[in-house]
């Protein structure tokens, strides 16, 4: 890779002018606390489709500790609702890897799957401050603003500008405008945010996520159905809102957070306004409508919350089909969308009864359930199936009712993400009596399974049976009333 090529660094707080006069720029990364990483969930994605996972020693229903991250305190990890792999930043800003690979998401220069936290050997020679995940890609942002992307690009999620189906090593996004402050992954679509305020996207257009006015469909003869897929990012330039049956539009506002689901993306403006596009389904855009929306278009249903209509959004995190939110009213957490797909979909922000009272300070999302920090708590919820992603062992798999995530009642968790089937944890160890509590959490390595695993779905009904070689656990301490593997 190119040395900087050009980008000047920026540090944190840096004010810049502009063309349009003094300019206060965003931050290019919010800040990081040290901890100590845990995961609990599936350590081996080829047994995602396996029809008797629960019993499979791959696993582990409990928060672990990783042997190959024993002694290397973490900053930040990333992994999202439908992702198959985990990112993370060390301290000394250096990336690690693990999970599934089939498509190059790891950037190791192979598509072997790491079922141990790896050194992402070709980023070391940049200062990595912020990582984000999609189904099969991954992005990586440095300390100059710039943006390196890895694995799946069938559908130009990694933004290089060329058509090759996937990448193994990362390689720099087809992008040379204002410094990167911020990403976020779909499933096959990514965001990007610059220190000005404005919006790119690139990838999978299909149900208008990339918010351009367009789903970019066609039908072609003896093809059928053909997206025209951005494989190089594109600024959003239009946004709206819809007053009446009126549709006023905003020309670009400055956008300060950006978020995206699995097919649908959420913006937040400098005048704490939220709009939202994409796929429309179950209410997840909160416009009270299942319809897509091919730009962004603004929410106007604040009042009842907020005394403001269009706005007093603060915080957003999405889910696989919905989207959780806290506003300028303290202590008080909002959802739309729908979370369990047996239950009702809320088409307006309804309130999520058990954080209120809470000082949240992080909420992420995953396909069915969501995990929040609150006060120094952790509390999560996960609709049926769940598979360790509440880290409460093997006798409380899921719980719809948010509850209390009791392995870390006495810790405080400073950063968690929440992956397809796993959950990871970035939980504070300085003092002795946080080491103390460390030591109740097993500390695991796993061999990983070189051979390749056909991915065939499950029959109908069926698991697809045991996957080849499954590799094996070892504990180095057990934890108190837990067996070994």
């Amino acid at each position: 890779m190119a040395e900087n090529e050009g980008k000047r660094k920026l540090s944190e707080d840096e004010e810049r002018p502009s063309e349009n006069g003094d300019i206060k720029r965003l931050k290019v990364c919010e800040p990081q606390e040290l901890g100590t990483l845990l995961y609990s969930g599936l350590t081996d994605y080829t047994e995602r489709n396996d029809g008797a996972i629960s019993k499979s020693p791959a696993l582990q229903w409990s928060p672990f500790q990783y042997e190959s991250l024993k002694g290397i305190k973490i900053r930040k990890v990333s992994t999202g609702p439908v992702s198959y792999h985990t990112l993370a930043i060390s301290e000394d800003y250096k990336v690690y890897s693990w999970g599934y690979n089939n498509k190059g998401q790891l950037g190791h220069g192979d598509c072997r799957n790491r079922r141990n936290p790896t050194l992402v050997e070709s980023l070391s020679g940049y200062k990595v401050v912020d990582v984000a995940t999609g189904r099969m890609h991954s992005l990586v942002l440095t300390d100059e603003g710039q943006v390196f992307a890895f694995g799946d690009n069938s559908s130009g999620q990694c933004g290089v500008g060329s058509k090759d189906s996937q990448m193994s090593n990362p390689k720099r996004i087809d992008y040379d405008g204002a410094s990167i402050v911020k990403f976020a992954c779909g499933s096959e679509f990514s965001l990007i945010l610059d220190d000005l305020g404005t919006v790119y996207s690139f990838g999978h257009p299909e149900h208008g996520q990339l918010g351009h006015g367009t789903d970019s469909r066609e039908i072609v003869a003896g093809k059928g159905e053909v997206f025209h897929f951005e494989h190089s990012p594109i600024p959003i330039t239009s946004y709206r809102e819809i007053d009446d049956g009126e549709v006023i539009f905003h020309g670009q506002p400055r956008i300060v957070d950006i978020q995206c689901g699995n097919n649908h993306s959420c913006a937040i403006d400098e005048k704490q306004r939220i709009f939202t596009w994409g796929f429309g389904g179950y209410g997840r855009l909160g416009h009270n409508s299942t319809q897509n929306e091919m730009v962004p278009r603004l929410m106007k249903c604040w009042y009842r919350i907020t005394g403001r209509a269009d706005g007093g959004i603060i915080r957003v995190a999405c889910g696989s089909q919905f989207n959780i939110v806290q506003t300028t009213v303290a202590k008080c957490s909002y959802y739309f969308g729908q979370i369990n797909m047996n239950g009702e979909a809320a088409m307006y922000p309804k309130s999520i009864d058990d954080l209120q009272g809470w000082n949240v300070r992080r909420v992420v999302c995953s396909m069915r359930g969501w995990a929040a920090l609150a006060d120094d708590s952790v509390i999560a919820a996960q609709c049926s199936p769940g598979f360790g992603q509440l880290g409460m062992g093997f006798n409380k798999k899921s719980s719809a009712r948010p509850l209390l995530v009791e392995p870390f009642e006495k810790m405080k968790v400073h950063h968690l993400g929440l992956g397809y089937m796993h959950g990871v944890f970035l939980v504070r160890n300085e003092t002795e009596k946080d080491e103390k509590e460390m030591e109740k959490f097993e500390i695991l390595s796993f061999e990983d399974n070189d051979k390749k695993v056909e991915e065939a779905p499950p029959a109908k009904g069926k698991g697809r049976g045991k996957a080849a070689s499954k590799g094996k656990a070892t504990a180095r301490k057990a934890a108190p009333g837990r067996k070994k593997k």
